[in-house]
């Protein structure tokens, strides 16, 4: 078994310029669902900053009512996720799990029983990249939220990522590929 580190808001659903503080703002990205049950045979886990709770605008309580619905709708469409790791800290809290800090990418692994080269880590942003990095996972870049704008940031020219994806759909297909050949290597 292998483990894909998820962020969640620009890669599973649309990244607002505001926050996602109640279910009905939660809109999944095109091929999202399709794209996590593609990985079902590995374990996958959402990993993400959600300091609208930190910030006094959503409550700890709405976060974890809005993550329920999240793995409920997934569920239905055979997208399985085994775990989700929010940092709700606010910016200034100065905490160890915010990205691009790599604790709670640590965190998500050691729960999965996963070693960094056994994992992928899939994000939108510099932030994502650089905890991946962090942590010692390979990570892949996908288009959707910031990640075109991620492109031009300074962190991901200094530290390109293993691979630069359309969309989560796409980076399934690209970690099916890289899993089959770490199984295969571990079989040898």
């Amino acid at each position: 078994m292998a483990a894909v580190l998820l962020d969640r808001d620009g890669v599973i659903n649309h990244n607002r310029d505001q926050y996602v503080t109640r279910w009905e703002e939660f809109q999944f990205l095109p091929r999202a669902l399709a794209a996590i049950a593609n990985l079902r045979r590995h374990a996958v886990a959402v990993v993400t900053n959600q300091s609208a709770v930190g910030r006094g605008l959503l409550a700890p309580d709405t976060l974890a009512a809005i993550h329920r619905r999240m793995l409920t709708h997934c569920a239905r469409h055979g997208a399985i996720i085994d775990g989700i790791f929010a940092c709700s800290h606010a910016p200034w809290d100065g905490c160890g799990c915010r990205k691009p800090r790599p604790e709670l990418l640590l965190r998500a692994m050691r729960t999965l029983n996963e070693p960094p080269e056994h994992c992928v880590a899939i994000g939108d942003g510099h932030e994502d990249l650089l905890a991946a990095r962090a942590a010692g996972v390979p990570f892949i870049l996908v288009l959707t939220g910031r990640g075109r704008q991620t492109l031009s940031h300074e962190a991901c020219r200094k530290h390109p990522p293993l691979l630069i994806a359309g969309d989560l759909w796409e980076a399934s297909l690209a970690i099916q590929d890289r899993f089959d050949r770490l199984s295969n290597s571990r079989a040898a």
